[in-house]
């Protein structure tokens, strides 16, 4: 079996997690856009969660448990909790957000819910890839 890099885990993992986060902020921007809260299939954002998962399972697995650990250091384990950090903020943000932009009529219940449910998602996976490529 080939064994594959510590380094090709942590490219792999943020490839991944940068498209289904650009999938939850694409879906997003697109239900506020077209005033639907379903601009595209509903299971798009899963679809591409549950494949970044796949995949960085797979590419864990090629690579051997040892350069599993490599890649799950501690400056992963720094950067995923603020990532997390910073994106509970912002998800507790939309929520004034919204409801103000419910307030004043510009969106429906509906589409506020479909974007604040994936833009919560695209935050804390882009900041993730952001915290993770600036190292």
């Amino acid at each position: 079996m080939t064994k594959i890099s510590a380094g090709s885990i942590i490219r792999v993992r943020q490839i991944m997690l940068g498209l289904a986060g650009l999938a939850c902020l694409g879906y997003a921007i697109a239900a506020l856009v077209t005033g639907r809260p379903d601009p595209v299939a509903f299971w798009v954002p899963g679809a591409f969660g549950v494949l970044a998962a796949l995949v960085i399972t797979g590419s864990f697995f090629l690579a051997g448990r040892a350069q599993g650990q490599v890649a799950s250091d501690e400056l992963y384990h720094a950067e995923n909790a603020r990532a997390q950090r910073i994106a509970y903020w912002v998800a507790l943000g939309l929520y004034p957000l919204f409801g103000a932009l419910l307030a004043v009529g510009l969106v429906t219940f509906p589409v506020a819910f479909a974007a604040m449910g994936t833009l919560t998602g695209a935050v804390y996976l882009l900041l993730f890839v952001l915290l993770n490529v600036r190292g």
